[in-house]
């Protein structure tokens, strides 16, 4: 299990760099990462989800490096929090109701590693995550969305395959909107196919719309379950290819870890080490949160 924590993490940083055609010698990550590490940082400093300290991490993550190739919105947020305005739910100054981008989702994964074997905590843990920046319900469930493939990835062992059907069934059961069930039975349909990419874009999307690019996300796992195949699968699909190729992986890593991932590409990869690190204290928390 430490081993498909890491392969996650890092699975999902290399779908990030990758996706963001950073491709130098060093393969640099963007904000999906950079938020994903800190909330990670913000779990294991407070043993849970705090949702102001998330919010703390976050903007720190942000003054530090806000080069990292930030969409309009969250620096923003960040903004108002460093003036004093929240630290929750900012985004509903900036959008009705709140921001339903895939902000929340791609960053998710160190919830859905803490709370792997406890669905109801995970969900809460999830809206604590979400609501400094994206707190659209809209944008929440495709963070539990995310989270819930990630759980059922790190359940299915490293040598097997997913039963799809009871995949489907489980996201299916989680999701609350309409337009999320009508994605995930897509999903199953053209999973019967061999399509396209152009046509896995066009019925599911490839957009920074939560609803537009979870559900992509995790065709592309269950379609290529191998990190780096499916990687590249996200790239071919254009659009937002640096979220989508980092939930996706982040997914892929959870099952089949980094090993499949030729090294000298993963050597490649930015503050590698670091991430792995962050992985690792995931799990020594973990030891330390059980079930309820």
């Amino acid at each position: 299990m430490l081993e498909k924590f890491e392969g996650c993490l890092l699975s999902l940083a290399l779908g990030d760099a990758m996706g963001s055609h950073r491709h130098g010698t060093l393969l640099r990550y963007s904000d999906d990462t950079a938020m994903t590490l800190a909330l990670a940082e913000a779990l294991i400093e407070r043993g849970g989800p705090d949702p102001e300290h998330i919010a703390r991490k976050y903007l720190e993550a942000w003054e530090r490096e806000p080069w990292r190739g930030y969409g309009p919105g969250p620096p923003r947020i960040f903004r108002m929090i460093r003036r004093g305005l929240g630290p929750l739910r900012l985004d509903q100054r900036l959008y009705p109701g709140g921001s339903y981008g895939n902000g929340a989702a791609m960053r998710i994964a160190p919830v859905a590693l803490l709370y792997h074997d406890d669905p109801e905590a995970m969900r809460e843990a999830v809206e604590a995550a979400s609501i400094p920046t994206h707190s659209h319900p809209l944008g929440i469930e495709g963070a539990i969305l995310q989270a819930t493939a990630i759980t059922i990835a790190l359940k299915t062992p490293q040598d097997g395959e997913p039963d799809i059907g009871e995949f489907l069934q489980a996201l299916e059961e989680e999701a609350k909107h309409r337009v999320y069930r009508e994605k995930i039975r897509e999903v199953g349909r053209l999973l019967e196919m061999d399509p396209p990419p152009s046509e896995v874009a066009r019925r599911l999307g490839n957009t920074v719309e939560a609803f537009n690019s979870v559900p992509t996300a995790i065709y592309l796992y269950l379609r290529n379950q191998d990190p780096l195949k499916t990687i590249q699968h996200a790239i071919d699909l254009r659009g937002d290819t640096d979220t989508i190729a980092s939930m996706a992986a982040a997914i892929a890593g959870a099952h089949k870890t980094a090993s499949p991932i030729p090294p000298q590409l993963l050597n490649r990869l930015e503050n590698k080490e670091k991430i792995r690190q962050t992985a690792q204290k995931l799990w020594k928390l973990k030891q330390r949160v059980p079930p309820r």
